[in-house]
């Protein structure tokens, strides 16, 4: 299933389930009169909710019709999506975690993966705008990740058993100001490394510097997803192109590693890294502006697809390499 947050008339979000001409809306009429919210209390409902779920939405298109007079089948035109989780989760993300990526960085291959918490309240949902901040309007740098949905409560998991955890998978714009990244790659005290990367990773944490989505696709309808392909396109121009298989710390590992400490919940999301093409490493260095779009994509999980907004574009950016909005 593609489960999908869906604006209201009220301003409000309802949880639902995307359909190819449509939406089913998570009202009454779908899964009875005590049905949770949100797609993450979806997760926190457990697999017999998703099943019933699973059931409601046969139901509900073999009787078309009916399901769209009574509203809980709304017409794919008259839908909006939001940011897809429906609420405020954790966010753990991978660093330098994909082979070409550390290659393009200039570092070594990790025994473990590098990673920082992302602040939910930088999240935004597909076609809402990334915002510029204005104090560091120049380095600002797409990173399309691939993200597991955390589908039961999960801690201290061996990595064999990691796959009973992963109850989905979405993606992530980590969107960066790398004003301090050439700090951190002159770092030659262990203390300048340290307030480097601390500092770097604060330019990680703006508001509207995380879209997320543009669904939940159920652990079921992927398979392997090693056998994904993840793509970052700006102005209509690839800048990302790298298959999941890439990854340097494979997604049972990096379960293992952060379960160890962190106690995640149902709907919280683990981001497995970016792959190269990153802004920061073309050459030379390639950022975004007002007026770019950008898009990460992976086949079976859709478009995430934001515009960008802010200070007025400089000469530098993507308005030479591809198409401008």
């Amino acid at each position: 299933m593609r489960l999908v947050t869906i604006d209201t008339d009220s301003g409000g979000g309802t949880a639902g389930v995307q359909l190819p001409d449509g939406a089913v809306v998570l009202a009454d009429a779908a899964l009875g009169a005590k049905h949770p919210g949100t797609v993450a209390g979806l997760f926190r409902a457990g697999p017999k909710m998703l099943a019933r779920l699973d059931e409601a939405v046969q139901r509900l298109s073999g009787d078309r019709l009916h399901a769209q007079a009574e509203g809980s089948i709304v017409a794919a035109a008259d839908v909006r999506l939001r940011e897809p989780m429906g609420e405020r989760v954790m966010l753990i993300c991978a660093g330098a975690n994909y082979r070409a990526h550390l290659h393009e960085m200039g570092e070594e291959l990790p025994a473990k993966a590098a990673y920082f918490a992302k602040s939910p309240n930088s999240v935004i949902g597909v076609g809402q705008p990334i915002q510029i901040p204005p104090a560091f309007p120049d380095h600002v740098d797409w990173e399309g990740e691939l993200c597991i949905v955390i589908g039961a409560p999960c801690h201290d998991v061996r990595a064999q058993d990691a796959w009973d955890y992963v109850g989905g998978y979405t993606l992530l714009n980590d969107v960066s100001a790398r004003d301090d990244f050439p700090a951190l790659a002159a770092a030659r005290t262990p203390i300048e490394g340290r307030w480097a990367w601390t500092e770097m990773i604060l330019g990680k944490q703006f508001p509207t510097f995380g879209p997320l989505g543009p669904a939940v696709v159920t652990a079921d309808e992927i398979g392997d997803p090693a056998g994904l392909r993840l793509q970052t396109i700006v102005n209509g121009t690839v800048m990302q192109d790298t298959p999941i298989s890439d990854l340097a710390v494979g997604i049972p590992a990096l379960v293992e590693q952060f379960s160890k400490h962190y106690s995640f919940q149902p709907g919280d999301i683990i981001s497995t890294g970016t792959p190269s093409g990153v802004g920061v490493g073309q050459r030379p260095p390639v950022f975004l502006h007002d007026g770019d779009r950008v898009t990460i994509r992976v086949d079976g999980i859709g478009d995430l697809t934001n515009y960008v907004t802010g200070p007025p574009a400089k000469p530098v950016g993507l308005a030479a390499v591809g198409e401008g909005r």
